[in-house]
């Protein structure tokens, strides 16, 4: 079994003014900086033998706030925010008006795929484990709803600095069908 409290990152100026980041760095604004200071309190409590953090900047940003600076951290491409292709960059009322928004960039089904192959690894290397990994909105949503086997709109969006602790079952029995498997900018 793995303990994993997964995080997502602070809100940044783009969250703020509803741009679709993707896999850009992303700038946390005063209140994400805020908000990762108030998550620490929450992560400090916790003995955790790995911190997990994508390797976009405003992940990495929430993690110093909120952990400490001398914290170390494993860098983790896996965790990176879905790329959203040409999207990237544009307000969500931008990209509502592509005809077909989820086939830009990395799809659903693409990023379930991801999320499988990280659970993997945290399986193959965490298994026993208390992880603290520190992500983003849709590719945690994502690894939520591929561990339990469910549509990504079954799982609740998560606020900026949320915290969910997930008891993850070894060995994970993936049972998701990715052509159900549906999500819009969020």
């Amino acid at each position: 079994m793995i303990s994993l409290y997964l995080c997502r990152h602070g809100q940044t100026v783009e969250n703020q003014s509803r741009i679709l980041q993707g896999q850009m760095p992303g700038h946390l604004n005063e209140e994400g900086k805020q908000q990762a200071v108030q998550m620490g309190i929450i992560l400090r409590k916790i003995k955790a033998d790995v911190v997990i953090c994508s390797d976009l900047q405003r992940c990495i940003d929430t993690a110093h706030l909120a952990l400490g600076d001398n914290v170390s951290l494993v860098l983790e491409p896996l965790l990176r925010e879905r790329d959203w292709g040409p999207l990237t960059g544009k307000t969500i009322e931008e990209a509502h008006q592509y005809p077909d928004i989820d086939n830009c960039g990395e799809t659903i089904a693409d990023l379930y795929k991801r999320a499988e192959s990280l659970l993997r690894k945290w399986e193959s290397e965490y298994d026993g484990k208390t992880i603290i990994a520190i992500g983003h909105g849709m590719t945690n949503r994502v690894l939520q709803a591929a561990y339990k086997g469910v549509s990504v709109r079954e799982i609740e969006k998560m606020d900026n600095a949320e915290v969910r602790h997930i008891e993850i079952i070894t060995p994970i029995n993936f049972k998701y069908n990715v052509d159900s498997a549906e999500a819009s900018a969020n």
